[in-house]
């Protein structure tokens, strides 16, 4: 039995796991070693070496929590990866303005994606029919595609605000089959957008906005982020509850 494999059988007897399954058994190492302040590079070669042992033992571990615990490691090995700069409403709002006559097309896709805390490459592919600005201000889409979510027609609803006017009179111009952003790539779009800013700049610069005034939970459902994992960092304590609560916080002072 190898140096690996030794410690982890001991770590299992100690910790007297030795009923649980392995992909429990392994699962609790790595977090037993994280814990101790082990390196992620130490860590993946232990499970490495225990998973090698294992499999001669004719054990094969295919557990996708155990697949996730490695990946995890594996980008902490590589180090943090450089976030986009957030938008400011501020600069959000002049940079619609600024281009609402001269590139109408790129002002609505920046301001649905801020409205809807999305990515400016998921805005630009819904087709026209599926999004709907009522009288009363509130913008509605039921996204036919979205980056980690299947087409089962999840919907956003969400204040359109002072920006109602500009989003309905592009959408009464366009077909129901057409894209938003038409043939333009996502890259193209973001080079409108002031320097030193990217495209997911608006995604990240309106979620932070929104966890200013709302509750973790209501813009979690707004971005629709699978956890609060992502957002926990910029929230502080408040008590807005809704998606459209959520929402306000991008369109009112």
């Amino acid at each position: 039995m190898g140096y690996s494999a030794a410690k982890w059988t001991r770590f299992v007897v100690q910790a007297r796991l030795q009923s649980h399954p392995p992909a429990d058994q392994l699962l609790a190492f790595i977090g037993w070693c994280h814990a101790e302040g082990l390196k992620p590079t130490s860590i993946l070669t232990e499970v490495a070496n225990i998973r090698a042992t294992l499999r001669m033992e004719g054990v094969v571990l295919n557990d996708y929590r155990i697949t996730m615990a490695q990946r995890g490691l594996a980008k902490l090995k590589a180090g943090v990866p450089r976030q986009a700069a957030p938008i400011s409403k501020d600069v959000l709002y002049r940079t619609v303005d600024r281009l609402v006559k001269s590139d109408p097309q790129a002002a609505v896709i920046f301001a649905v994606a801020w409205l809807t805390a999305s990515r400016v490459g998921d805005v630009r592919r819904q087709r026209v029919g599926a999004v709907k600005c009522s009288s009363d201000g509130v913008l509605e889409i039921e996204w036919t595609e979205r980056k980690g979510w299947r087409n089962d027609g999840i919907v956003t609803q969400v204040w359109s605000g002072k920006l109602r006017h500009m989003i309905t009179t592009y959408l009464s111009r366009k077909l129901p089959d057409e894209t938003l952003g038409g043939d333009r790539t996502t890259a193209q779009y973001a080079a409108l957008l002031p320097k030193g800013l990217t495209a997911h700049s608006i995604r990240r610069g309106a979620a932070q906005h929104a966890l200013t005034a709302a509750d973790p939970e209501a813009v979690r459902t707004l971005t629709l982020h699978a956890t609060l994992n992502g957002l926990i960092r910029y929230a502080p304590r408040c008590h807005v509850r809704t998606q459209l609560g959520a929402s306000r916080a991008l369109t009112e002072n």
